[in-house]
């Protein structure tokens, strides 16, 4: 594979091959799944795949994944990084289907 630290911009990757999911940072504590899919409503998020971190405590990151219907949805949503959520930007960064899984697998003891 190519080398991955052209461009670690604030802890993400922000340019690589796309694989359908982005990793989200600055979300509102309040976000649900239906706020993200609204909030990426013109690139076809799947619901069912946003999924949110928590500390050990049960307390929300304010990140989180989403996954696409494919990976050009995916790199089109990211012309939504900085957009406005609530009174808060949201960050959008390259993920994978690893790193969602991981995500899914550690929200879901709560």
């Amino acid at each position: 594979g190519a080398p991955r630290n052209r461009s670690h911009s604030g802890g993400g990757v922000r340019d690589g091959e796309h694989t359908g999911y982005l990793r989200m940072r600055g979300l509102p504590f309040s976000a649900t799944k239906k706020d993200i899919c609204k909030f990426f409503e013109d690139y076809s998020p799947i619901e069912d795949s946003v999924s949110f971190t928590y500390r050990s405590d049960g307390r929300a990151t304010g990140e989180g994944y989403v996954g696409f219907s494919n990976a050009d949805d995916a790199r089109n949503a990211m012309a939504l990084h900085r957009n406005m959520m609530g009174s808060r930007y949201i960050e959008l960064f390259i993920s994978s289907k690893e790193e969602h899984g991981r995500s899914v697998a550690r929200s879901s003891v709560h």
